[in-house]
């Protein structure tokens, strides 16, 4: 993931007034020039770690063109603690199963989601500003293979990606907390590591990633999100962290896990358990090259991504809001 970043902050200018054409012309570059709406593109294999690039890209090329605006979180008091990951995860799950919302997946329509985002804290450096927000919108097709996403000058701009596996392929009976992992083990282990990918995550980080990117971008029928709740504790190495924090500034409690660079959070409501955001950050030094020679290293704690989730509804194609 090193080299990713090398190779995508190189060529990222920075932030100047000369630089906002170009800012724009690297979001395109960043997602491999995806085509405008209509037409979409034939789907090919997901690219595991696009949603990290799109958000840079678009952080980058919304904040030259729209500015960023500085807030703060409202503090709300932490709540008891649960006894441990295996009872979050039930407990999540239980919630889940007596939630009403339901979206049945329909071709053709697309999930707009709405977050908050912590953007990059200085060009080019990887890091994000733990005191500043903006607002990312995206358009997930519900089929899960496409994104779509504004290009910073209001045109909508369509990239092939996805989880790799579908809210429907998971509704398949019978949905159990093992057929979860194994259907979503499966999917990682048929997706081959690309430039894109952390060559040194392992098989459970990368389940982990998908749960989170299905929980956050997809439209989940109550018994799968219950099933993948419970999936969850069954991962190798996942823990909880009592009284995280998403972007937005609500409190809750996180599924926490650990990999050989990076620690991730997935983080949900201590009140009612419902998806909330992530977060994640660097565990440890790491030194990256840069073309030219040049290396950057990335210093353990090193805050990578923090997002909250403010609205998730499905609508009738790219552009729609709720």
């Amino acid at each position: 993931m090193m080299d990713e970043f090398g190779r995508f902050l190189e060529a990222t200018p920075a932030i100047t007034g000369e630089a906002k054409e170009a800012a724009r012309t690297r979001l395109l570059q960043a997602t491999r020039e995806p085509v405008p709406m209509p037409p979409m593109p034939q789907p090919r294999r997901r690219r595991p770690r696009l949603a990290w690039r799109l958000a840079l890209a678009a952080s980058l090329a919304l904040a030259v063109s729209a500015g960023i605006i500085t807030v703060r979180g409202s503090e709300q008091p932490a709540t008891t603690p649960v006894a441990g990951v295996q009872d979050l995860g039930d407990k999540a799950a239980r919630s889940a199963e007596a939630d009403p919302y339901e979206i049945t997946p329909s071709p053709g329509r697309w999930l707009y989601v709405k977050q908050t985002i912590a953007p990059l804290r200085k060009e080019p450096e990887p890091e994000v500003d733990r005191d500043r927000r903006m607002t990312l919108e995206t358009w997930h097709s519900l089929d899960g293979k496409q994104l779509a996403l504004d290009d910073g000058r209001g045109k909508l701009v369509t990239e092939e990606y996805g989880p790799g596996i579908t809210g429907a392929d998971l509704a398949k009976a019978p949905v159990t907390p093992e057929e979860m992992i194994a259907r979503i083990g499966a999917s990682v282990d048929a997706t081959p590591v690309t430039e894109f990918d952390d060559a040194d995550a392992t098989r459970q980080e990368r389940i982990f990633r998908t749960i989170s990117q299905l929980l956050g971008e997809q439209p989940l029928v109550a018994d799968v999100r219950a099933a993948l709740f419970r999936a969850l504790p069954m991962i190798e190495g996942v823990s909880v962290k009592q009284d995280a924090i998403d972007a937005a500034g609500r409190h809750g409690v996180a599924f926490d896990y650990t990999g050989a660079w990076e620690r991730f959070e997935i983080i949900v409501s201590a009140q009612d358990y419902r998806f909330l955001g992530t977060y994640g950050e660097s565990v440890a030094d790491r030194t990256f090259n840069l073309p030219g020679g040049a290396t950057r290293t990335v210093k353990a704690g090193t805050p990578l991504v923090w997002s909250a989730r403010m609205t998730a509804k499905v609508v009738d194609k790219p552009g729609d809001q709720p």
